[in-house]
């Protein structure tokens, strides 16, 4: 009679624990990430996924600083609020083609893009703010 020491995964006969086989897990084995850009792209895909909202959450806050600009032109009586404007068009623009894309790859670029066009307009109202001040 052979005695199954606690440690061993179930059905498995063997006396020696160094012995035991763990069993292969069931299901389809994810494939660990290669790199920085593929782990990147697993994070971005979660977050999106996770969120549905996000991107409704980011079409409100460009509109609403679009409208700070507008009102900026008439307290500040300059043009100069003008100037980050087109990029949060260009936001706008590429947080649609975020959302249409398909691949974990495009979704990562589109998102990447979309994050510098915003941080890019966030960075001239802060620069049109201490040129107009």
């Amino acid at each position: 009679m052979t005695t199954v020491p606690l440690t061993a995964p179930p059905g498995d006969d063997t006396a020696n624990p160094a012995e035991a086989v763990l069993p292969e897990p069931a299901g389809p084995r994810r494939a660990t990430p290669v790199g920085l850009v593929e782990l990147s792209e697993r994070v971005v895909e979660s977050v999106l996924n996770r969120c549905p909202w996000l991107y409704r959450a980011v079409e409100i806050f460009l509109a609403a600083c679009t409208v700070v600009c507008l009102i900026a032109i008439a307290t500040r009586r300059s043009p100069l609020p003008l100037l980050p404007i087109p990029l949060f068009g260009v936001t706008y623009l590429l947080l649609r083609r975020l959302r249409t894309a398909e691949t974990r790859a495009h979704r990562f670029r589109w998102s990447m893009l979309t994050a510098l066009a915003a941080m890019t307009g966030f960075y001239l109202v802060s620069v049109v703010g201490r040129w107009v001040s």
